[in-house]
């Protein structure tokens, strides 16, 4: 009897050894991204468009996607491969697989960094705040676009954060007229587009600006 279930284990190892390796060649379903409230617990594939970026306070990356006015947001849990996602840029079409949950009320898909790959092959040239936030110095001298929502405007100078809110830029007027910020309003989203800066005095980086547009 202890020699059958000896070979009863083995077999079950066996078996749950045969389960794992299928699993690890059964790609998950695509799922369009209107319909992933109706796979809730389950691991699927969905594509759309990143217009959202930011890291939160304990290194982890959050994303919006968005596809046929539905929008999905996409939690990263690994950190390892956050360097790799902050080459992503607002407008590009990536697809993801993860698992769909609901957190606060609303639906998301838990994803890890090496299962995001971009669908379309030509990048969008906008960052996010938190992507400049994240190296700075990568992007120091260079005219760059950005993408984040309005804060604290003043005369000739306001704020770009993303939207969480827990990465700002300083943003200041030089080359457009001082008037041409009066439109703007706290929560707006905009594309800024200007050349960053070092600010040895005050210790900050900060944005010139040359223009801005209203995102749709």
């Amino acid at each position: 009897m202890e020699r059958i279930g000896k070979i009863v284990i083995i077999f079950s190892l066996l078996g749950v050894c045969i389960l794992y390796c299928i699993s690890l060649f059964i790609t998950p379903q695509f799922v369009p991204l209107d319909e992933v409230a109706l796979h809730e617990g389950t691991v699927i594939r969905t594509s759309g468009v990143i217009t959202e970026f930011s890291v939160t306070e304990y290194g982890n990356v959050l994303m919006k996607i968005e596809r046929n006015r539905t929008e999905l947001l996409l939690f990263i849990e690994s950190a390892n491969d956050r360097n790799e996602l902050l080459n992503l840029s607002y407008g590009d079409e990536i697809e993801v697989e993860g698992r769909v949950q609901v957190y606060r009320g609303d639906y998301e898909l838990v994803v890890s960094g090496n299962a995001i790959k971009e669908v379309a092959p030509q990048k969008s040239d906008i960052s996010f705040v938190a992507q400049i936030a994240a190296q700075p110095e990568e992007y120091r001298g260079k005219k760059i676009r950005v993408a984040g929502y309005v804060e604290d405007v003043y005369t000739r100078v306001f704020y770009l954060r993303d939207e969480p809110g827990n990465h700002r830029m300083r943003v200041k007027l030089r080359t457009i007229n001082t008037n041409s910020i009066s439109e703007l309003h706290e929560g707006n989203k905009i594309i800024v587009e200007g050349v960053l800066s070092y600010d040895a005095e005050n210790l900050r980086y900060e944005l010139n600006l040359i223009g801005f547009e209203h995102c749709e």
